[in-house]
Formats: structure tokens, sequence, C-alpha cells
């Protein structure tokens, strides 16, 4: 019997995995292309600090950062995760966003 739950909570984890991995596999296929397209584009990295530890206010801090700096001419590329001394300083650790402004 306790080897049925043992593989299903491995098979539930695998799923779990398996979709985490295709949306981060998009969203970096979606940035390669990004830069691809515009080689010569102005790319920066701002180290957002995270105050909550809840997903949801994460999620809407990182959508006002990126808000604001769309506002800037900024398109956001990916984000990813910062350096654990840098994690360390907040209570929801932190995240580094990627942006690529494109002339034109």
């Amino acid at each position: 019997m306790h080897y049925i739950m043992f593989i299903l909570f491995f098979v539930g984890m695998a799923a779990a995995l398996t979709v985490f991995g295709i949306r981060r596999f998009r969203m970096d296929r979606q940035a390669r292309e990004l830069v691809g397209q515009n080689p010569g584009a102005e790319q920066t990295s701002v180290c957002l600090q995270l105050y909550s530890p809840f997903p949801w206010d994460k999620q809407r801090e990182m959508d006002a950062k990126i808000a604001e700096m769309q506002q800037q001419g900024w398109t956001f590329l990916r984000a990813s995760s910062a350096s654990v001394f840098r994690a360390m300083r907040s209570w929801g650790g932190a995240m580094t966003l990627h942006f690529i402004r494109i002339r034109g």
C-alpha cells in the first residue's frame, strides 16, 4: 500500500516539473528569438527585492516593475533568480529581471 502512495507522489512531482519546465523553455526560447532579431539592441537587468513571502504578491511586485520599465521603453525578456546574497536581504527573496530596448 505504501508503494502506491510513493509512486503517485513521484508521478505528481514529474508532472509538475514537466509543466514548469515547458513554461521555462518557452520563456527562454522567446527571449533568445527577441535578442536574435535585434542583435545590437541595448540590454539591462534589474535586481528586484521581493518583500512578500506570498507568490501572488511577488508576481504583483514583478508586474509593477515590468510596467515601470516598459514606460521607459524597455521590453521584458525573462526573469531569473538572483544571487543568494541579494536574496537574503528581504523576506521574499530577489529576482533578476532582464530587459531589452529596441531602437526603431
